[in-house]
């Protein structure tokens, strides 16, 4: 079964303070590849985020945002918001993906995308885990949240 959440280093600097990932995001009825500049410590942000959620047995959703442009290299204008959301006692959760992309050098040029898709808690367990193994440079790639 296809996952909905993949993520693939792609480049790295060298003095690993940040890299470039393929974040693809990906929905029954549609996908979004995303080339973003990313670091440990945003990474890091997404883990606790999924963590807390499921300590609390997903009572308030969880929303994390990915700007490409904090990073302040010359950068397109790119947004990534991902919202955790429990919609049943059986542990199904939403995921509403928002991605706004935006070239600096021509204004017309722009992409917005909004779309949503379904996982379980559990997924968001195994998501967490490959996260860390990335950070930790275990592994190049993640693949998780499966469909429900």
């Amino acid at each position: 079964m296809k996952t909905q959440f993949e993520m693939e280093r792609i480049w790295m600097d060298e003095t690993e303070l940040f890299y470039q990932v393929r974040l693809q995001l990906h929905a029954s009825v549609c996908s979004s590849n995303q080339d973003v500049y990313i670091q440990d410590e945003t990474l890091q942000e997404l883990i606790d985020s999924i963590d807390g959620f499921n300590n609390i047995w997903g009572k308030n959703p969880v929303i994390w945002e990915l700007w490409d442009s904090d990073l302040d290299l010359d950068a397109d204008d790119q947004k990534i918001s991902l919202t955790f959301t429990l919609i049943d006692r059986t542990g199904t959760i939403q995921v509403d993906v928002f991605i706004h992309d935006e070239w600096q050098h021509d204004p017309f040029d722009h992409f917005h995308a909004t779309f949503k898709f379904r996982t379980t808690m559990g997924q968001l367990d195994d998501l967490s885990a490959q996260l860390k193994r990335f950070i930790r440079r275990e592994t190049d790639h993640v693949a998780s949240l499966r469909p429900e």
